[in-house]
């Protein structure tokens, strides 16, 4: 196997075979790259995100997150946010379906 290279990381063409990856269920059988930050409720867990994109995320004095997570950080010349729901693996199709549908997109962060 060649040795991957420093710079292989930052492929966005690697990282979209990545998330492939990760979409078919391979991390449960193969080490994939990535970050995973847990803690109690107002732990500081959206801070350590913050420090890690140096971007801010959204905050409420009464929000709260009730499900998991995933964000995925690319470089790209235009910023941008895209958000979609992952549908649980055990879903039943027609609900899976359903919640694939869903999307949005922006092109701007506030």
């Amino acid at each position: 196997m060649a040795p991957v290279c420093d710079t292989a990381l930052a492929d966005p063409l690697m990282l979209d075979k990545i998330d492939k990856l990760f979409a078919c269920g391979v991390g449960e059988l193969v080490d994939l790259p990535q970050i995973v930050v847990v803690g109690d409720q107002s732990s500081g867990k959206s801070s350590v995100l913050e420090g890690l994109i140096r971007k801010p995320l959204p905050r409420d004095s009464g929000l709260c997150t009730r499900f998991a997570t995933q964000i995925v950080f690319r470089r790209a010349k235009i910023e941008g946010v895209e958000v979609s729901i992952i549908p649980d693996k055990d879903a039943d199709a027609q609900h899976a379906a359903r919640v694939r549908k869903w999307g949005k997109k922006a092109n701007a962060i506030e």
